[in-house]
């Protein structure tokens, strides 16, 4: 059984990204269903939301993704002129196969990340550690943090999900005033998330 690498190029999304209104055709349906034409992946979101793809995010501990998306909503929060009631999906190609992504290995290598994402914020705060979670048939961890965006207090649970070479974050996110109101859309994403095909 390989050992993970060093998770050099695995990002943890927990802040807001800066959204340029964009608008998915409405198809007359309550939930719409993006698919990554790349990698394979795919969701259903609520039919008033909107995507934008190639998101960033303020911080990050490592290097850059393969792909991202956020799906928001756009009657919900803002923080300034950004849009912080979301969902991101972001995928990084890793450099071999994690086999076991329960690993002690692969454990301290996020313990790692996020220790390093907190020294970038001064709020920035761990309200649920990580721990071991199955999403979509993948094994990997969740982590919730708090934190504040431009005076606004806000929530945000990360899935880390394996799948081979492959690696998702999916990133839950609402300002902490419409976390309960927001969540059950934010738990559909994950429900209906399905991974690609595994390299």
């Amino acid at each position: 059984m390989k050992e993970p690498r060093r998770f050099i190029t695995v990002s943890l999304v927990v802040l807001t990204v800066f959204l340029v209104a964009t608008v998915v055709s409405a198809c007359g349906s309550s939930v719409k269903t993006y698919t990554d034409k790349s990698y394979g992946y795919s969701f259903s979101y609520p039919s008033g939301w909107k995507t934008q793809a190639g998101v960033t995010s303020d911080a990050t501990a490592g290097g850059s993704t393969a792909g991202s998306v956020a799906v928001y909503n756009p009657d919900g929060t803002t923080a300034g002129k950004v849009y912080v009631d979301l969902a991101m999906i972001m995928v990084y190609k890793l450099s071999t196969v994690v086999d076991d992504p329960w690993s002690s290995a692969t454990l301290a290598e996020l313990q790692g990340l996020v220790t390093d994402l907190q020294s970038q914020s001064t709020d920035m705060k761990v309200e649920q550690a990580l721990q071991q979670t199955t999403q979509a048939g993948l094994k990997g961890y969740s982590a919730t943090f708090t934190f504040t965006k431009d005076g606004t207090p806000m929530r945000s649970t990360v899935y880390f999900l394996f799948n081979g070479s492959i690696e998702y974050e999916v990133n839950q996110q609402a300002a902490i005033a419409s976390w309960e109101t927001t969540k059950p859309a934010l738990d559909s994403i994950l429900a209906t998330f399905k991974a690609g095909k595994s390299n």
